[in-house]
């Protein structure tokens, strides 16, 4: 196990699911560890996970608004050295009876994994990977997209800044069910977020000056993230979800970062997000669980 404080000094070189003060943040209920690999006395990678305990047992998986953690190397790693990392990695992981982890889209050879019991699962996330010219971006939207950014903004007002408090209590109230992370979470990355200049809550009010629809977007030296979100339901006839995505974008382009729409497997969003002109990107879920695990499981849900 890396020292945190060492592994601090990592943080402009990481993602920012990777960075000590989001893991932090959103790894409530448990603890985040962190490994990491040298060749001739250097860094090359590290290796995250959040480990939990429940009924006696340990198990890791993703902590909430974590698109990917695992295996990140600092190197273009050479197809030869996946196996020998791997291993070391798989080999410092804690007994479980489960673990679930969604690697970066940087990790592309899991089967060394595989060799070792783990099974896999193919995901997405829906990428603009270059938003320099955002007009040009704009007008590959299909009509659809076009014509509710265009109905939106002659409807409603769009800002930035919204509260952690504010954006809470709208989406508590439209979501439906009961939020996946608490209160106390959420408002500590955002403000965490706020303060390493790495994220921002776009919101859209109507004419009443009601808010009516939320975007937390997050960014790190690469992507811009749209990490959350939440409408009403008529507002969302309107083409909100659309404008604040847009505002968003011209965020992104500025700063000349990709966004990242972190992709779905609901089709219907998929299918939103990729008719802004996104293009699709793979990672690799990994998991394993013992017989055991599945058994009490399937009668007293852990996860």
């Amino acid at each position: 196990m890396i020292d945190k404080e060492l592994y601090k000094s990592f943080n402009d070189r990481l993602p920012i699911f990777f960075r000590s003060w989001w893991l932090d943040a959103v790894c409530e209920g448990g603890e985040w560890c962190a490994v990491a690999h040298q060749t001739g006395g250097e860094y090359d990678s590290v290796f995250v996970y959040f480990l939990k305990r429940k009924f006696g047992l340990k198990y890791i998986v993703m902590p909430p608004l974590t698109q990917f953690l695992g295996d990140y190397s600092f190197i273009d790693r050479e197809l030869g050295q996946y196996k020998p990392i791997s291993n070391y990695y798989i080999d410092q992981l804690p007994r479980t009876a489960f673990t679930s982890i969604c690697m970066s889209h940087t990790f592309q050879y899991w089967s060394p994994y595989k060799w070792r019991g783990f099974d896999e699962t193919l995901r997405y996330s829906l990428v603009i990977k270059d938003l320099t010219d955002l007009q040009t971006v704009s007008r590959n939207f299909e009509d659809s997209k076009q014509r509710n950014i265009r109905k939106a903004s002659a409807k409603f007002k769009t800002a930035a800044g919204l509260s952690a408090a504010d954006f809470y209590d709208f989406f508590e109230k439209n979501c439906g069910s009961k939020v996946e992370y608490s209160r106390p979470m959420f408002e500590k990355l955002h403000g965490e977020c706020v303060n390493n200049d790495s994220g921002t809550i776009f919101y859209a009010t109507d004419e009443n000056s009601a808010v009516c629809g939320v975007l937390f977007v997050v960014w790190d030296n690469r992507s811009m993230y749209a990490l959350t979100y939440s409408f009403d339901a008529e507002a969302r006839k309107s083409g909100v979800g659309d404008l604040l995505m847009y505002e968003a974008m011209k965020l992104a382009a500025e700063k000349r970062l990709a966004f990242d729409f972190e992709g779905s497997m609901i089709e219907n969003v998929e299918q939103s997000y990729r008719r802004f002109g996104s293009e699709p990107v793979s990672y690799h879920k990994i998991s394993r669980a013992n017989p055991l695990f599945r058994i009490i499981n399937s009668v007293r849900p852990i996860y």
